[in-house]
């Protein structure tokens, strides 16, 4: 979380803050993060200490705050920031400031030390060993099969030019079969969005910040979604990690292509991120369920 312009907030989120913390506040800077609609700001008091503040804008984010807020008041693990106040109308949290720590990611890029990577599967580890705080919504299978659409329609793969016809044809049945076959539920705690700019690093510990989708389900969640972006940031092949992965990297490829061609308004640079995330995914796929290799 690093902090980036300084910004006065508004009044009504200054007075609850400084209300709820019973000090003075001296300076409000907005961190280098975060893509929802939500106000977040690190906040510095008179005495030099800091609480970072997220406070909801509309009714998407009320409902991811209170979700963040759940989580973060049910848990005390290491790898979760502690609660210092939280107002439920309108959602405000105030949690552990953060902007000390190690971010790797940030809007000017993403920069793995040597030896982070290692911590943040380690990590995964142990945040999918934590059963989930009863309450919290659960994971959903798949009720129809994108792969069968894309079977169909197969011109938004296609067009991708990341694999020819004939492997699509030879191989959509072994993908579908991987798609409706991956049993999602459970009772494991599951973040539901981690990557690099939702992780940073403290005193030789990882902290998962943003537990906005969080959820209860299968404990390989995390990591499954994780591994191909990992990849893209100089991270290992997903087949090295989890071999076994066919079902995770087919549901999760198919999800790619759908949106990719769904989303209209999709930028140059994220439709080129989508593109390089699905040629990963189907190679893992292949690799899984002993394709032949799509390219």
């Amino acid at each position: 979380m690093q902090t980036n312009a300084e910004m006065l907030p508004p009044q009504y989120l200054l007075d609850i803050v400084e209300d709820m913390v019973g000090k003075k506040s001296t300076r409000w800077t907005v961190p280098d993060c975060g893509l929802s609609a939500a106000l977040r700001y690190s906040v510095q008091f008179e005495d030099n200490s800091r609480v970072f503040v997220k406070a909801a804008t509309d009714d998407d984010t009320e409902e991811w705050l209170r979700t963040e807020h759940f989580v973060l008041s049910s848990l005390r693990e290491s790898f979760i920031p502690h609660v210092i106040g939280w107002v439920d109308t309108p959602p405000v949290l105030i949690s552990q400031d953060l902007s000390h720590a190690y971010w790797p990611a940030s809007h000017g890029g993403t920069t793995w030390r040597a030896g982070d990577m290692e911590l943040l599967l380690d990590g995964l580890k142990v945040l999918s060993s934590v059963p989930a705080p009863p309450g919290l919504q659960e994971l959903q299978n798949r009720k129809t099969s994108i792969w069968s659409r894309i079977a169909g329609d197969p011109e938004a793969l296609l067009r991708l030019k990341i694999c020819p016809e004939s492997w699509l044809e030879q191989s959509i049945d072994a993908l579908i079969k991987a798609e409706v076959s991956l049993d999602v539920t459970g009772e494991q705690l599951v973040h539901g969005d981690v990557r690099s700019d939702n992780i940073c690093f403290l005193d030789g510990q990882i902290v998962f910040v943003d537990w906005s989708h969080a959820s209860r389900g299968y404990g390989r969640h995390d990591l499954a979604t994780l591994l191909p972006t990992l990849h893209l940031e100089g991270g290992p092949a997903p087949y090295l990690v989890m071999p076994d992965g066919g079902g995770e990297a087919a549901m999760g490829c198919a999800g790619h292509i759908y949106r990719l061609s769904a989303d209209r308004q999709m930028p140059d640079w994220l439709k080129n991120v989508f593109k390089r995330l699905i040629a990963i995914e189907l190679q893992w796929a292949a690799q899984c369920l002993e394709l032949d290799a799509p390219f």
